[in-house]
C-alpha cells in the first residue's frame, strides 16, 4: 500500500505567537489552520507555544524532583523505551500540577477541538535521552483501532475518516538541534495502512526546535526518536490527551501513566478534575453514573446529594 498522504519534506508547522489567551476556534484562522495541518499530516510543530523563561524554569523543576532518572541506568518504574532512553512518569504535583502545563491556552483549544471538549489528559511524563542514545525504529505509540490488517475494497477509505483517539505533545526543555536529535515523522501515515516495511515511505520529516516549541502527533502516526549525538541529555516532556473512553493498554508495564493522588486530585477545580478523574478509578470506586467525568464519591455519590 501507498501512503495516503506523500511525505512532505519539512515538518508542518504554525506560529503560535498571534493566538490570544481566550481565543476560541470559531474565531481564529491560526487555530483553524493549525487543526487543518494536523488532521491532514497527523504532526504539527508550534511555534512560540510557550515562553522560553517558562520551558527553562519547568527543566529546572523536571531535573530537581526527578535527578535520580538523569542517570543511564535501569530503572523499576521507568519504561525503556530504546537505547539509553527512558519514559518517567511525572506526579501532578510543583509546576506540573499547574493549568498553564497540562491546559496551554495556545494549544488546548485545539486539542479540545479533535477530541472534544470532555477529552482527559491520559498521561504526564518525559523521555530521558542519553547522550549517545541511538536512533529508535519506526513505530507507532499505538496501534491504530480502525485498521484491521487485512485489505479489502473500501478498507483505505475508512482508516482515512477515522477521527484521532489518542494525540500526545511534545514540550522540549532543552532545544532540539541536529545533534541532540529530533522525534522524526511520516505525515500522513496516521490514515494509512502502512508500516515501517512499506516501500516508498519515504525519509521522513526532520525539524530543530527552539526553547518554547511543542509538538502534537496522533498516536498513529509513524514516528522515532532520533538518535542523541550530543554531549547533553536531551528532555522531552510529554503529556498525553484522549477521548474519554480511550485507555493505552500497551505504554505503561512498569508505571502508572500519571502519577496522582485524591489530595492532589482534589486540589484541582471541577472542570480540571474530570480530566484526570479517571486515573484513580479502581476497586473502591468508579465514575459517576451522571457522565459527568467526575469520580462518584465527588459528585452524585456526595453526602446529600440528589439521586
Amino acid at each position: 500500500m501507498s501512503v495516503a498522504n506523500p511525505v512532505v519534506a519539512a515538518m508542518p508547522t504554525i506560529d503560535a505567537a498571534p493566538i490570544a489567551p481566550g481565543e476560541e476556534v470559531r474565531d481564529s484562522p491560526q487555530l483553524q489552520a493549525a487543526i487543518k495541518l494536523f488532521l491532514e499530516h497527523g504532526c504539527l510543530l508550534i511555534e512560540n507555544a510557550f515562553d522560553p523563561d517558562y520551558i527553562r524554569a519547568l527543566r529546572d523543576a523536571f531535573t530537581a524532583d526527578y535527578a535520580a532518572y538523569l542517570d543511564d541506568r535501569v530503572f523499576e518504574d521507568a519504561n525503556a523505551v530504546g537505547d539509553k532512553r527512558i519514559m518517567v512518569t511525572l506526579g501532578l504535583e510543583g509546576m506540573f500540577a499547574e493549568r498553564d502545563y497540562y491546559a496551554p491556552h495556545k494549544v488546548f483549544p485545539i486539542l479540545q477541538f479533535l477530541l472534544t471538549a470532555k477529552l482527559i489528559v491520559a498521561g504526564l511524563g518525559c523521555v530521558v535521552a542519553q547522550p549517545g542514545s541511538k536512533e529508535q525504529p519506526c513505530h507507532r505509540d499505538y496501534m491504530n483501532i480502525y485498521d484491521p490488517g487485512f485489505f479489502f475494497p473500501g478498507v483505505e477509505t475508512f482508516i482515512a475518516n477515522g477521527p484521532p483517539y489518542a494525540i500526545s505533545m511534545g514540550i522540549p526543555l532543552v532545544p532540539i538541534t541536529r545533534q541532540t536529535g529530533n522525534t522524526r515523522f511520516w505525515p500522513g501515515t496516521h490514515l494509512a495502512m502502512v508500516n515501517r516495511d512499506t516501500p516508498g515511505l519515504g525519509p521522513g520529516a526532520d525539524f530543530e526546535a527552539d526553547l518554547g516549541s511543542c509538538y502534537l502527533w496522533d498516536y498513529r502516526v509513524l514516528h522515532c526518536g532520533v538518535a542523541n549525538t550530543s554531549d547533553q541529555v536531551r528532555l522531552l516532556a510529554y503529556n498525553v490527551y484522549a477521548r474519554p473512553w480511550f485507555r493505552d493498554a500497551i505504554n505503561y508495564p512498569k508505571q502508572r501513566p500519571i502519577d496522582l493522588d485524591e489530595d492532589r486530585l482534589f486540589a484541582l477545580s471541577d472542570e480540571d478534575e474530570r480530566m484526570f478523574s479517571w486515573a484513580l478509578v479502581g476497586p473502591s470506586g468508579g465514575l459517576c453514573y451522571c457522565n459527568s467525568g467526575l469520580l462518584y464519591k465527588r459528585c452524585h455519590g456526595k453526602p446529600g446529594a440528589k439521586a
